[in-house]
């Protein structure tokens, strides 16, 4: 009864107010506090959340006096919902610190941060929670299960031997121009659920990032990009963060897929890695390659809070994402 006495006081006197500039050395500290000594670079928090092309992310800071003992964000992406573009969260980066555990502050600050997505006119928000926190946000969050989002990989063996990366049609570049604008407006209406790939959005992503190093191959024929993959090295793997191209015809896929993996074989990685909705043709091709579904499952939610979105926001079978969409990768 003490403790319990003890935790309604702390929450009491706990203040919830957004963002403001300078709280992001608190938040910077809260962050390894809350992560087992982790740390986040000050380069990186501002590139996740002040310089995005879609506009500064809404930022939900809980404070006990002068210590910010909790933090929830989510990061403004465009998306397009069955051909409207929109302005929707990313949930991300919830944290607590240690002290202040198990006294519903989390829960406290997503209200909060939601009742200031409807005030800015954002409809929804959704995300990848992990294993810690997908009952959190499913049971007291109102939050829908959407899809369970398994590794799609292929493991690779060394007897393999076409390690040749010449393509005519697959060729690397160090950032995004104007034609991956060009690809996008051609092919975003095959895809009823899917967040906006452009040519700010990419170089932003991948290429303004400072803590991580990807790589970009396209798909071009006639001077004209046909679709794009983004991967990178996470240890023995290589994972393809992005991909894409039109739901027709295949080959282009198949063929960004298939440089990846000679890419892979040449740097001695043991497999390839992907996010790809089961429902997608070229989920089929992958197949007879031979990538298989595995663990680490991940999960994809979220919650509608303006009545007008479509319902089949909610349907797996609606949606198009890669490991980019999640902050993790």
């Amino acid at each position: 009864m003490k403790d319990f006495l003890q935790g309604l006081w702390m929450t009491a006197r706990c203040q919830i107010r957004p963002y403001q500039e300078g709280d992001e050395k608190y938040i910077l500290e809260l962050f390894s506090l809350s992560f087992g000594g982790r740390l986040m670079s000050l380069p990186y928090w501002k590139w996740r959340f002040q310089v995005n092309p879609a506009g500064h992310c809404v930022i939900e800071l809980c404070w006990d006096g002068d210590t910010l003992v909790a933090h929830y964000a989510v990061t403004n992406l465009t998306m397009s919902i069955h051909g409207q573009r929109c302005n929707v969260g990313l949930s991300g980066t919830t944290m607590t610190h240690p002290a202040y555990r198990g006294m519903s502050l989390f829960q406290m600050l997503a209200r909060s941060t939601y009742n200031r997505m409807l005030k800015i006119k954002m409809p929804l928000v959704w995300g990848f929670p992990n294993l810690m926190s997908h009952r959190s946000f499913v049971r007291e969050l109102n939050w829908v299960d959407i899809y369970e989002v398994p590794m799609f990989r292929l493991h690779l063996e060394p007897r393999l031997k076409d390690r040749n990366t010449s393509n005519e049609y697959i060729f690397e570049m160090s950032a995004a121009d104007e034609r991956f604008d060009t690809l996008w407006e051609r092919i975003s209406n095959d895809y009823d659920i899917i967040t906006q790939r452009d040519r700010a959005y990419i170089n932003w992503r991948y290429f303004m990032n400072p803590s991580e190093k990807y790589k970009l191959i396209v798909h071009v024929e006639n001077d004209e990009i046909q679709g794009y993959a983004v991967f990178k090295r996470y240890g023995d793997e290589l994972q393809v963060v992005d991909l894409m191209m039109g739901r027709e015809p295949v080959d282009v896929g198949e063929n960004l897929i298939k440089y990846v993996i000679v890419h892979a074989l040449q740097e001695n990685a043991s497999s390839v890695s992907l996010w790809l909705n089961v429902t997608h043709p070229l989920h089929h091709a992958l197949e007879k390659m031979g990538f298989r579904p595995e663990g680490p499952v991940t999960y994809l939610g979220g919650l509608v809070l303006y009545p007008t979105i479509d319902k089949l926001f909610y349907d797996f079978r609606s949606w198009y994402f890669t490991m980019s969409d999640s902050d993790v990768f």
